[in-house]
């Protein structure tokens, strides 16, 4: 009976209140400051679970409760009761989202305490670790048996994911891409020791250990990156610090990739790379009966790393390695995340046709596996709505955006990194979406927001902060831009604008170096910027820089590079009168995207209308009526898709096993790697 008034109010949310949501409310209504109900509130944690987290969920709606409930979720003993209860998940990171919007440091409170408890001293089990196993020995804990304290040991290792089940570009020797020496992190005998022969940890060790893993990870997941490093850091020098047991390989192994993941998140390269050579030290035992789950995870996450990065041969070669050892026995989240991962990897090789196949399934299981409020699937809608930028399917991204942040919104609230990053994103979309109506009202408002978040969270020389400014760089350029239309000096906007350009492209230049995709972005910025200033000498010179070093890094025949030719085009044939090298910057342009995009590119319009001018100036009347009529074509062609709703890719509706996927995932890259113009290519979300 008790089980059935727990589920009723949330299998019937609009129903008339049940005598569980009355006795919830009762029970919070008698909280205050005095004696007998602060005992009762110390004795909370003594509920099961599932009663727990509803009562808790509660007090953090009430602004008077929220210190208690700090106090209490701010225990290890009473936060690791709940972080390892699934069905609390979105309530737990509803109350964390909760707390940190009223300025209730709970992430940090939690972070400290794991650190300050579990800190590598001396090697013997502490007072407050035997405290810890203690408080875990409940029922409810105790039926979990040991062996399910590790994730992925649900799996098997036993397939053959070393064979040459598929002959394509993702054959290659790992140790071509590591670019690293490899090291041992521990012991030269490990090889020779058998799995049999070593120890089991103790049942607190277990526990710490599991704790670190599951605080971490949910830290990251709920946006808090730096806390999420902190415990994961420590965890990982506890485990070097341990002998040689049974679960060693699996434990460094999940514990490095969950930090690769939020270092990488959040732009700590420096300390992302040491992590990746940690793992590359572990690389060569995985077939020590390491689960395939593990291993494909892992790899997404090295890909993930080079993605952000901007380094995108060696993200598309290891989210390929990551594809290789998924099955389909793994656990759908971590399915999931290597889907999305390797479809944002084809993204930006302009590889669209793999990438709309990933993308779709990813969105699909995340939906049907979690449901269309939870987290999972509102990051899949994201990486979704990155896919239809890239390919031209600007409305639909919009719409898929502005789905993707309402629901991170819904579970995080409005002070979060995760709700800034789709606020950017989102920002961006409108941007690209409204360039020929001028109305930035809404990608403004997004930025802004974008921007504001950041500045709360992140130092002032952060990388997520500087992307955030350089949208909305290019916003105060365009709205500019219409004022003077209009005959409205708005220089002050231009130089705000210079201003947040020069600090993106510095930090750049910082962390990337010179020869770096994103430095190349805000050097091709500045160039349009200049031109908007009339310093055509300074815009020639930046646009010529973004050329060259997107050439170099992506291809002669990428997007990205196109863009600058088209960018460079317009400064010669408006501008500086250069109308014979306009001309053929134009043709360069027109001709990578037709490769890439087909008849109906919607950037099309500006090169066929550059010619046009070109050759009106030069006489060329011949010329002119042909590129006329070229944009009359496409003017019809463009018009018919966007009424008939029209995309190149279009959403793939069947739920194809991982077996199938992975068979056409491969099966693809053979057959469309003719069709592949470039190496690697730029990320929508720096654009």
């Amino acid at each position: 009976m008790a089980g059935q008034q727990i589920l009723g109010p949330r299998l019937f949310p609009n129903s008339a209140k049940t005598l569980y949501d009355l006795s919830l409310e009762a029970l919070i209504g008698s909280m205050n400051t005095k004696i007998p109900a602060l005992n009762r509130i110390h004795r909370l944690s003594e509920l099961p679970r599932n009663l727990l987290i509803d009562v808790y969920e509660m007090m953090s709606k009430e602004e008077s409760l929220k210190d208690t409930l700090l106090e209490e979720l701010a225990q290890l003993e009473v936060f690791s009761r709940l972080v390892r209860f699934p069905f609390a998940r979105s309530q737990l990171l509803r109350i964390m989202a909760s707390l940190m919007a009223s300025n209730k440091m709970l992430a940090k409170r939690l972070s400290e305490n794991y650190v300050s408890r579990y800190e590598v001293v001396t090697r013997q089990d502490s007072q407050e670790e035997e405290e810890l196993e203690s408080s875990m020995d409940t029922l409810e804990d105790r039926s979990m048996e040991l062996n399910t304290l590790y994730t992925y040991d649900a799996e098997s290792s036993g397939a053959n994911t070393t064979s040459d089940e598929f002959n394509d570009e993702f054959s290659v020797d790992i140790k071509s891409i590591i670019g690293v020496p490899q090291r041992r992190a521990n012991p030269d005998n490990f090889e020779a020791i058998n799995d049999s022969d070593l120890k089991a940890l103790s049942a607190v060790e277990l526990q710490v250990i599991d704790l670190g893993l599951r605080l971490g990870s949910f830290l990251s997941e709920a946006g808090w990156m730096q806390e999420s490093i902190t415990v994961l850091a420590c965890l990982n020098v506890r485990l070097k610090d341990l002998p040689i047991h049974r679960h060693w390989l699996q434990f460094r192994l999940d514990c490095l990739q969950r930090l690769l993941y939020a270092e990488s998140a959040h732009c700590n390269f420096k300390e992302a790379h040491k992590t990746y050579v940690e793992l590359m030290g572990l690389n060569k035992w995985l077939n020590r009966n390491v689960p395939n789950q593990l291993v494909a995870i892992t790899y997404s996450q090295i890909s993930a790393m080079y993605f952000a990065r901007n380094e995108y041969k060696n993200s598309h070669l290891w989210s390929g390695l990551a594809m290789r050892f998924l099955k389909g026995i793994a656990h759908p989240r971590i399915i999931i995340d290597v889907l999305r991962q390797a479809a944002k990897a084809c993204v930006v090789k302009r590889d669209f046709a793999r990438a709309n196949l990933l993308i779709c399934q990813a969105v699909r299981r995340a939906r049907e596996y979690f449901g269309p409020k939870h987290q999972k699937y509102g990051d899949a809608l994201l990486d979704y709505g990155f896919f239809l930028l890239n390919v031209d399917s600007v409305f639909q991204s919009v719409y898929t955006y502005k789905e993707a942040l309402a629901v991170r919104r819904g579970i995080f609230g409005n002070m979060n990194f995760h709700v800034a990053i789709a606020h950017e994103d989102l920002s961006y979309a409108y941007y690209v979406h409204e360039y020929s109506t001028g109305d930035f009202s809404c990608a403004q408002d997004h930025v802004d927001k974008a921007v504001n978040i950041m500045q709360h969270l992140v130092p002032s020389n952060h990388l997520m902060l500087a992307s955030a400014k350089r949208v909305k760089a290019l916003l105060l350029e365009e709205i500019a831009l219409d004022k003077m239309a209009d005959g409205i000096d708005e220089e002050d906007l231009l130089l705000q604008s210079e201003e947040l350009h020069n600090f993106a492209l510095i930090l750049s230049l910082q962390v990337f170096g010179e020869v770096n995709v994103q430095t190349a972005k805000h050097y091709g910025n500045l160039g349009r910027l200049y031109q908007t200033m009339n310093r055509f000498e300074e815009a020639e010179r930046m646009h010529k820089k973004a050329i060259k070093i997107k050439s170099e890094l992506l291809g002669h025949f990428d997007y990205e590079v196109g863009l600058s030719i088209g960018h460079l085009a317009s400064l010669y044939n408006y501008q500086m009168k250069k109308y014979r090298d306009a001309e053929q910057l134009y043709m360069r342009s027109i001709d990578i995207s037709l490769r890439l995009f087909g008849n109906a590119y919607s950037g099309l319009e500006y090169d066929y209308l550059g010619l046009c001018h070109v050759y009106e100036t030069l006489h060329n009347f011949e010329k002119y009526l042909k590129y006329a009529n070229k944009l009359e074509n496409w003017q019809l062609l463009r018009g018919q898709n966007i009424t008939l709703n029209k995309s190149s890719y279009p959403a793939i509706e069947v739920d194809y096993s991982i077996e199938e996927v992975k068979t056409k995932y491969f099966s693809m890259c053979v057959s469309n790697k003719s069709a592949h113009y470039s190496v690697h290519a730029e990320d929508a979300y720096q654009n």
